[in-house]
This record gives structure tokens, sequence and C-alpha cells, in this order.
């Protein structure tokens, strides 16, 4: 809870710095617009603008909203993988010397079970609903970033302008990263971990748990195989997730200004 309200208080934050730089030129220059884009001669200024601001308030809204409760739902998949660790760690601390505390660290483990392969099915269904919504996302923060690079080449370093591209990189940095690839990094780790606590933790050796030994086999192979949050099905959404918008960012800005 601590890590989600940090994020949502430093997100928020940079998205209304970012929002406050974008709609502070036009009201110093008329030839300017919310979005540097192209403002027809025959609306009025005042409404244009009244509309630009409305959209981006209601787009900055949209987006918090949206990404901390995608963050939210990631954080609970990794706590939940991490208290399974801690599962497995404190049901070995007990000894087993006879059929009766052998029945219920059988049935103890038959729950662990049942909990792991219950958080599988729930990243997999988050992974189906989340795959286009991210992609979407990517894109859109990769066009923004190379808009405002753009915007503040060809306005010939204007100070808001150049503010503004900076805004915009620090929002983008705060989502793909502190949003997005620090919690689905944790929870692919922590997935993983289970089958190093199995091996490490358990007494797969003992005689009286001989019958245990596939479960606990089935169990290692599953942490083994991962989970992951897909973007498109093809990007697997990790720490090096803001690198590759940065690169592709960087790589469209380039084209644009070879282009121009």
């Amino acid at each position: 809870m601590k890590y989600l309200k940090a994020i949502k208080r430093l997100y928020t934050s940079s998205l209304f710095v970012a929002v406050c730089v974008s709609i502070v030129p036009p009201l110093l220059s008329r030839n300017s617009s919310v979005f540097s884009c192209f403002i027809p001669h025959y609306i009025p200024f005042p409404l244009f603008y009244i509309a630009e601001v409305y959209v981006i308030t209601f787009g900055s809204f949209v987006f918090i909203s949206f990404n901390i409760f995608v963050c939210s739902l990631i954080v609970s998949a990794t706590i939940q993988f991490r208290l399974v660790n801690f599962k497995i760690r404190d049901l070995n601390l007990k000894d087993i010397e006879n059929d009766h505390e052998v029945e219920v660290y059988v049935r103890n483990v038959k729950k662990i079970i049942k909990h792991q392969q219950l958080l599988m099915r729930y990243v997999d269904d988050l992974n189906t609903i989340l795959s286009v919504p991210v992609a979407l996302l990517m894109v859109t923060n990769m066009c923004m970033i190379c808009t405002s690079m753009y915007n503040g080449t060809v306005t010939g370093g204007v100070l808001l302008d150049q503010i503004r591209m900076f805004a915009v990189m620090m929002c983008v940095v705060t989502e793909s990263f502190l949003v997005y690839g620090f919690p689905t990094q944790a929870m692919m780790d922590q997935s993983e971990a289970t089958a190093e606590t199995i091996y490490s933790e358990c007494k797969w050796y003992l005689p009286k748990l001989r019958h245990l030994r596939n479960d606990f086999l089935i169990m290692m192979m599953r942490s083994q195989e991962g989970v992951h949050i897909r973007a498109a099905k093809h990007h697997i959404i990790n720490n090096r997730t803001v690198l590759l918008i940065m690169k592709t960012a960087y790589t469209f800005y380039t084209f644009m200004q070879k282009v121009a």
C-alpha cells in the first residue's frame, strides 16, 4: 500500500506538471496551442483553448485512474506470489515425526499448490485483458515523447517547449518504470523464486514424503515457466520497457527530422 501511495503521488505530480506546462503557452501566445496543432481560423481561440484544456484534463484523469488500477492488480499478484513462498518456508519449519503430521503436511502442500495454480490463472487472465491496452499505452507514450522532442527542436529551443519536453519524459519514465516495469519485474522474480524455495526449503528428500515429489516437481516446472505481462502478446513488460520506449521514440524523432 505504501508503494502504491508513493507511486500515485509521484505519477500524479509529474502528470500535473506536464499538464500545467502544456496549457500555459497558449495564454502567452495566440499562435500556439496546447497540443501544438493547427488552429482553424473559423473557431474562436478561447473556445478552441477551452476544448483543448478539457481534453488534456480528462485524458490525464483517465491515464491516472487506469494506470494506478493496473499497478494495484500487478502489485497484488506480486504480494500473493511472495505469500506462497512464505507459506512454503513456514510449512517446512515444522518437524514431521508421525503419520498425523505427515497428513497435515500433505494437506497444506495441496493448499499451496492450489494457491499457485490460482495465481497462474489470474496472471494469464490479466495478461489477456491488458495485452492490447498496454500496447496502445506504449505506442501513445512513444508518440508523446517523439512529438514533444520534435516540437522542441522546431521552435528553436523555446524554454516552455523544452520544459514541456522534459515534463512529458518524466511522466513516461515514471509510468513505464514505476507503474509497470518494476512491479511486473518483481512479480516475475517472486514467481520464479518458488522453484528455488521448494528445492531448498521443502523436505522432499524424506521417505515419508516420497509421494509428494511429483507435486513438488509440477510446482517447480510451473514456476520456471514464469508469468509475464505482455504488450500485444509480443513484448514482455519489465525493467527494460522504459529503455525500449525511449529508444523507439528517439528513432522516430531522428526520422522525422530527416524527412522534415
